[in-house]
């Protein structure tokens, strides 16, 4: 009697549990497209409370904004590879590391280096004393409101898979228990996807990324004369020598 008691009230659960997510969908979207004041949601903070254009997703994590810098950076250098490792050396002593390197006979260099944030700077004025500067590129992306949102959709799953947990361990029939662990499953990826996601961002914040391409130095080609120009320079030296006043 208290089972068949308890498998309702255990499917009401989960379905008011899925109604509360789409519900809240809903609410969201409707928040977005509902004209409030000339006020436009630009992202939502920690608890899910929607941000408005005039209270970006920076006040809510004060000033500190989260900036993705990346860097281009091409040399010009008559010993590649010597400057390639001073160029890892440079990256090491930052407090980076090299991600990736490609060789080519012809093209010289490239590396991908992570170097931290704070001492990105630093490291590219470092790393052009290596050769001549041929190209240089900087460029930042403020993922400030894509982190705040994604961690505030995080807190509501984590709450959501601690409900269906809780269900979980009230459940006794085979349908509930298979019910709820599917959902619970379907939780837990997108709990997963989104620590990844953060986990991501906050990567590429803390450690900017330098293209750094190393190329040889171009040598000017050596004229090779041929025979009326051995001639001609001799008569031109001739002629000099003829017109040189000795004391």
């Amino acid at each position: 009697m208290h089972a068949l008691l308890r498998r309702p009230t255990i499917l009401l659960c989960l379905a008011l549990l899925a109604t509360g997510c789409i519900s809240h969908k809903k609410s969201r979207q409707a928040m977005e497209m509902a004209p409030m004041e000339d006020h436009v949601v630009v992202g939502y903070d920690a608890s899910g409370s929607p941000l408005y254009a005039n209270e970006s997703a920076g006040d809510a994590v004060g000033e500190n904004r989260l900036m993705v810098w990346t860097g281009d950076l091409t040399l010009e250098t008559a010993d590649v590879a010597n400057a390639a490792d001073r160029a890892i050396a440079i990256a090491h002593r930052s407090g980076g590391y090299l991600e990736s390197r490609s060789d080519s006979t012809y093209s010289g260099t490239t590396l991908k280096l992570r170097i931290p944030a704070q001492a990105f700077t630093n490291a590219i004025g470092a790393l052009e004393t290596l050769g001549d500067v041929a190209g240089r590129r900087l460029s930042s992306e403020d993922v400030t409101e894509p982190y705040v949102d994604v961690e505030a959709r995080l807190k509501n799953k984590l709450v959501l898979r601690d409900r269906l947990r809780q269900l979980l361990d009230q459940a006794t029939e085979v349908k509930d228990i298979l019910a709820i662990e599917t959902e619970l499953n379907r939780v837990q990826g997108d709990v997963d996807s989104m620590e990844a996601r953060l986990k991501s961002l906050k990567g590429r914040v803390d450690y900017a990324a330098l293209h750094l391409h190393l190329r040889p130095k171009e040598l000017k080609p050596r004229k090779i004369l041929g025979p009326l120009g051995y001639l001609f320079k001799g008569l031109f030296w001739t002629v000099e020598k003829l017109f040189v006043i000795r004391e």
